[in-house]
């Protein structure tokens, strides 16, 4: 895919949105401006193990997204017996990300911004859930503030996509 047909800065990621000729977003904040949190040293994003062909696996934000849902699964698995709750919660709220990304890239216009809304807003809960979490003590203070970061940069890069988005649409 041609990537060069249309690039904008994005003051909210630190990155740039990049538009295809056929329309298609990426959005990258990667090495670009400062990050997009303040919750502490930025975390580089880790690749997926496998090749990826599809358009969907090119947006930075997805593939934030499939990293926020790995973490948050991994952080839960050591919360004790009580927190049941919680920890479906917040498995439920990291899964729902990446989805409702995925399901945006496929929409236009006005359904496409409503679809990364409900992302938006189970990215705005992980970071509420992640202060309880660490109010609660049943994570490191180091994973809570990395996962914060990405649910962040995520949000920021949400917010550049919404605004795209309801531009298209008019």
């Amino acid at each position: 895919m041609d990537w060069s047909g249309f690039r904008e800065r994005s003051p909210l990621a630190g990155g740039s949105i990049y538009r295809s000729r056929g329309g298609s977003i990426l959005v990258s904040a990667i090495g670009e401006g400062p990050p997009a949190t303040t919750h502490g040293p930025k975390r580089e994003y880790q690749p997926m193990q496998r090749p990826r062909r599809n358009d969907l696996h090119q947006l930075d934000v997805y593939r934030c997204a499939l990293e926020l849902y790995r973490s948050i699964g991994q952080m839960v698995e050591g919360f004790p017996r009580g927190e049941g709750d919680l920890r479906s919660q917040m498995r439920r709220a990291s899964r729902s990300v990446p989805f409702n990304i995925g399901e945006g890239v496929g929409k236009r216009g006005r359904a496409r911004a409503a679809a990364y809304e409900v992302a938006l807003g189970e990215s705005k809960e992980l970071i509420v859930a992640l202060d309880c979490v660490e109010i609660d003590k049943l994570a490191s203070t180091e994973d809570v503030v990395a996962a914060q970061d990405l649910a962040d940069r995520i949000s920021a890069m949400l917010t550049r996509l919404i605004r795209s988005a309801e531009t298209e649409h008019g």
